[in-house]
């Protein structure tokens, strides 16, 4: 797909869904690095890492309409995640179902609320992480090292997400994880997962046996998370 010369959002209007706002993408273009084990969007304005795990090849990533309409029920879903992540509005750098990862520019101005958790200074080595209580009465302004963190556990969808703002480079992002058991509306929804379809065997419902699991995986994003900063702010070096 042609790169635009400007950023330019594409409008999906989900039919028949009230509730949900528009699906808006960067529609940028997207390719797996072998040499740095990253995602690179073609212009090089972008890297993100996933960790230290095997990316399938070729990886699926809906990042433009073009993309979503391979599958069925992608549009509702990605529309129920950012509606959950209070995120509607967004402006969608890619969706990666098979890495449990979205990335997407949050809107302008959008107000932050109290987090879950608050991660500073991420320009040390071992950025320092906090819970928030609830009865904390900060104004709560994200300065650009500081990571806000949200969680939405819905279990309607047996899915968990897990939020993280931060500043790649000069530039606010959300960084979603998404922690999903299989259900039918996954099914229909026409994901592809292939060597990591393990991960949605777990039923996020039956604490006993797979809470270990789940808070593993919920553990691991905060490090992912660093990583990508400390990438946006070699990106913004890179540039100067």
């Amino acid at each position: 797909m042609r790169q635009l010369p400007i950023v330019t959002a594409i409008i999906l209007m989900l039919a028949g869904c009230s509730t949900r706002k528009a699906l808006i993408f960067a529609d940028r273009d997207w390719y797996i690095s072998n040499y740095y084990g990253q995602i690179i969007d073609r212009d090089t304005t972008y890297r993100m890492t996933f960790g230290n795990v095997l990316i399938p090849d070729p990886l699926p990533i809906i990042s433009s309409v073009d993309s979503l309409v391979k599958y069925p029920g992608m549009d509702k879903l990605i529309s129920d995640i950012l509606h959950t992540a209070r995120l509607d509005s967004a402006e969608i750098l890619f969706y990666a179902p098979n890495m449990q990862t979205m990335f997407v520019r949050p809107k302008e101005g959008v107000q932050l609320t109290r987090p879950s958790s608050l991660s500073s200074s991420l320009t040390d080595e071992r950025p320092y992480t906090m819970w928030i209580y609830e009865d904390d009465v900060e104004a709560w302004k994200r300065t650009p090292t500081e990571m806000y963190t949200y969680t939405y556990f819905d279990r309607k969808n047996k899915r968990i997400l897990v939020v993280d703002f931060y500043d790649y480079g000069d530039e606010p992002i959300a960084q979603i994880f998404v922690f999903q058991t299989s259900t039918k509306a996954l099914q229909k929804a026409g994901i592809p997962v292939t060597i990591r379809k393990s991960f949605y065997r777990h039923d996020l419902n039956d604490y006993e046996h797979y809470v270990e699991f789940w808070s593993h995986l919920v553990n691991c994003h905060r490090e992912l998370a660093f990583s990508n900063y400390k990438i946006g702010q070699e990106q913004k070096n890179r540039k100067k």
